[in-house]
């Protein structure tokens, strides 16, 4: 017997929302703009498409210490045929499967969407924008060299396991695998000027990062992936597109 398909709060699969619709209208509800890759044409922008927050105090009290908003870009190795089959990321079982099946006709626009983007490289929680209400620890909340350490070894422990001879991350401890010490002064261009301020980590053979603080207060990270410098242009706009 078929198995029946599964629907919640009666809702069908066509009426399930964009969860990226609602960070974004949480990110619009803090105020925050997003920095972002300056537009090009082989990087295609999906918008805010991650939102942490820290917070402080008891449920229903707690009151925002930061935030920090993460943009994602699918690479397009050769934009003028966005379809080239050549141009699809490696190949894994995940994606062999995904490949040989076929796209259900109940499937909202988004998830059709996304499930084609999948195929292709891209640059996962490649920029992202640090914010802190401005108070005595804000300094240290938005300390650019410690923001693109973190963000690094993020991107390094989620996208470069193998890599690394990591494991599985529910059985192994975390270890760090860059240290504030990589991070070196350089200037950033953002909205096509040099900002001095800027920080750099080149150590790292997969990846290689950037930031700087923003004059209004916020401040942002990017990491990109070596292999696709080719593709990417390193400069930035202070406030993207949501």
């Amino acid at each position: 017997m078929g198995r029946a398909p599964m629907y919640f709060r009666g809702e069908s699969p066509a009426d399930r929302p964009d969860p990226l619709e609602e960070l974004r209208a949480q990110a619009r509800a803090f105020g925050i703009r997003a920095a972002g890759l300056t537009p090009q044409r082989h990087l295609e922008d999906w918008g805010i498409s991650g939102l942490q927050t820290s917070e402080q105090g008891m449920p229903g009290e707690a009151v925002t210490q930061s935030v920090t908003l993460s943009r994602t870009y699918t690479v397009w190795q050769n934009p003028d045929d966005r379809h080239d089959p050549v141009k699809f990321r490696p190949v894994d079982d995940d994606l062999r499967r995904m490949q040989a099946s076929a796209t259900p006709d109940d499937l909202p626009a988004w998830i059709v969407q996304m499930r084609d983007r999948v195929q292709y490289p891209m640059l996962w929680e490649a920029v992202q924008t640090h914010w802190a209400p401005r108070t005595e620890n804000s300094e240290a909340a938005l300390d650019a060299a410690a923001l693109l350490t973190a963000h690094v070894d993020h991107i390094l422990h989620n996208s470069f396991r193998v890599e690394y001879g990591l494991g599985d991350p529910t059985e192994e401890p975390w270890k760090p695998l860059v240290r504030r010490a990589a991070v070196q002064e350089a200037g950033v261009i953002v909205d096509g000027a040099v900002l001095d301020t800027g920080v750099m980590i080149d150590t790292d053979p997969f990846v290689i990062g950037l930031g700087a603080p923003l004059p209004d207060g916020r401040a942002f990270t990017a990491v990109v992936s070596r292999s696709l410098l080719d593709f990417v242009s390193l400069e930035f706009v202070a406030d993207g597109p949501d």
